[in-house]
């Protein structure tokens, strides 16, 4: 893998890349298991080629005997995890190719949701094919060349050379504003597609409905970031008359899985190879050929600048086989469960994942939105925003669905008007605050 681009990162998007790699991207998409398995396994020897001859930090923990045999994901355990303390606390010359600095380089940062904020590096090169696999994602999902964007995040996208001829026209809908700013934003700009953080777009929704504005004008929104609670879901897209698509993907990996006309979310197997950590440090591959679930370590194919193999992302994914039918021949995301350090405490002092209470909370059709918090071992508060409607003795049948999934918990749950966000505009799905003392219980 040769270092391209090794000048500045262009200040605007250079559309040759970015097409180059679409029509690329494009031809993969309806390839059979067995071409994508080919191109799969020749991309990951290549990088991981590429990063023990090029990057300090895999010079020094893969040996040249484990770079020269490795022949493919089955090898992958032989190869050291990345978790994002690591990426966030080493010096970015240990983890950047050679001829690649910070100064010819594109930053993008996380939104810092976990609490541990980290920061990738990309080539011209590879942002050209994170252009494109955005692009891919939203034209799958229904984006027309004469679409009016609308994207809910933090920092504004760069412009691109086609704005000028009205053609994928974008929008920023700036999330660190306050609401009535981000209302009038969406309506100033008028979308007809919408891309973001769910929760936000529910709150837009909800604010709009507040004022007496029915907006009828997007067709689609693209979710992503977070997951949202069914009965919020079909309220937005109740309101915008529009479908709903669902992307899983990161800052640092792109994307993982997008869902297809059938609402299946299918693994982007071309780009990213997949692995399920068990509770006993094993890895299962996610290649489909049986039903797993783990804590989710990614490999991206593309990343010269800054490869990262078997990035530990956070989340607890559950991936099964392809039983969709669609024509997408990849494994499905059947769920992505939550951030693998959402574990709630006993009072015997042991772990374990909230997943499957956040599920019994979903289940309660009356809950537009919820968050789960434990300050002590034992004690569980929950707070759900009901939809409108909703008999108020709903709480008490929660929380006994809860007190009999965690026997011995005190749980108590309550109404609210609203759940505020973090300061990155997410909602936090399950919120552990732990004292010192709580934090050292054996």
């Amino acid at each position: 893998m040769t270092p391209a681009g090794r000048g500045p990162v262009a200040p605007v998007i250079r559309l040759g890349p970015v097409l180059y790699s679409l029509a690329r991207a494009r031809r993969l998409e309806r390839a059979s298991p067995e071409r994508l398995a080919e191109e799969q396994r020749r991309l990951l020897v290549r990088l991981v080629r590429h990063a023990r001859a090029q990057v300090p930090r895999y010079r020094a923990l893969i040996t040249a005997e484990t770079a020269d045999a490795f022949r493919g994901p089955e090898d992958l355990p032989a190869l050291p995890t990345l978790d994002r303390i690591e990426l966030q606390t080493r010096a970015p010359e240990e983890l950047l190719a050679t001829g690649f600095t910070t100064a010819n380089t594109k930053a993008g940062t996380t939104s810092g949701s976990t609490g541990v904020p980290v920061t990738i590096h990309n080539s011209e090169r590879d942002l050209g094919y994170l252009r494109a696999s955005y692009l891919s994602d939203m034209l799958s999902s229904g984006l027309r060349p004469w679409d009016r964007m609308a994207y809910f995040r933090v920092q504004p996208f760069l412009r691109h050379p086609l704005e000028r001829f009205g053609l994928l026209r974008t929008f920023h809908i700036d999330t660190s504003g306050t609401l009535d700013e981000q209302v009038e934003a969406f309506l100033a700009a008028r979308p007809t597609f919408l891309v973001g953080f769910p929760h936000v777009i529910a709150s837009v929704v909800e604010e709009l409905e507040r004022r007496g504005v029915r907006y009828r004008g997007a067709h689609t929104v693209q979710f992503g970031g977070e997951r949202l609670t069914p009965t919020a879901r079909a309220r937005v897209l109740g309101h915008l008359g529009a479908r709903g698509h669902e992307v899983y993907a990161s800052v640092e990996v792109f994307t993982i899985a997008r869902s297809c006309r059938r609402g299946a979310l299918h693994l982007r197997s071309a780009d990213v190879v997949v692995e399920l950590e068990q509770e006993d440090g094993t890895a299962v591959l996610a290649d489909g050929s049986r039903e797993a679930e783990g804590e989710i370590l990614v490999t991206r194919l593309r990343s010269e600048a800054m490869p990262l193999i078997r990035y530990r992302l956070g989340d607890r994914v559950t991936v099964g086989p392809d039983t969709c039918g669609c024509g997408v021949r990849t494994p499905i995301v059947l769920a992505v469960q939550g951030r693998s350090e959402d574990r709630l405490r006993g009072l015997d002092g042991r772990d374990f994942h909230a997943d499957f209470l956040t599920c019994v909370v979903k289940d309660f059709r009356e809950v537009s939105r919820m968050q789960l918090i434990q300050e002590e071992p034992g004690r569980l508060a929950v707070s759900v925003v009901l939809a409108d409607r909703a008999d108020a003795p709903v709480t008490g049948r929660i929380e006994a669905a809860l007190r009999k999934a965690v026997p011995g918990f005190e749980v108590t749950v309550g109404a609210v008007d609203a759940i505020a966000p973090e300061r990155n505009g997410k909602v936090k799905l399950v919120k552990v605050i732990r004292s010192a003392e709580v934090a050292d219980t054996p």
